[in-house]
């Protein structure tokens, strides 16, 4: 799948060959989480240190662990992410 790059000046206007991912959270390694954890601090930092603040150390999640994840890999690391949490509810 390819994704376009966003483009800034100099940059040149190739687009990033991105691979996806699908893993059951049980899957993960502790090293997957260490890359996950850094690339949600990278992410929410700039938005405040609070924001980045849940994902210090290895945790790689904010509230609710997901179940399943779908994860976006180019040639520096991860570059997306989307996590899935499986919600029950019970009616009457």
């Amino acid at each position: 799948m390819n994704i376009a790059a966003s483009r800034t000046a100099g940059a040149p206007t190739a687009r990033a060959q991105v691979q996806w991912s699908l893993r059951w959270e049980s899957e993960l390694r502790l090293s997957d989480h260490a890359e996950l954890a850094e690339f949600f601090r990278k992410s929410y930092g700039p938005t405040g240190a609070f924001n980045a603040q849940p994902f210090e150390g290895n945790r790689s999640w904010a509230g609710a662990r997901p179940e399943v994840r779908v994860i976006g890999y180019d040639a520096r690391g991860i570059a997306a992410h989307i996590g899935l949490l499986r919600r029950f509810i019970k009616i009457g």
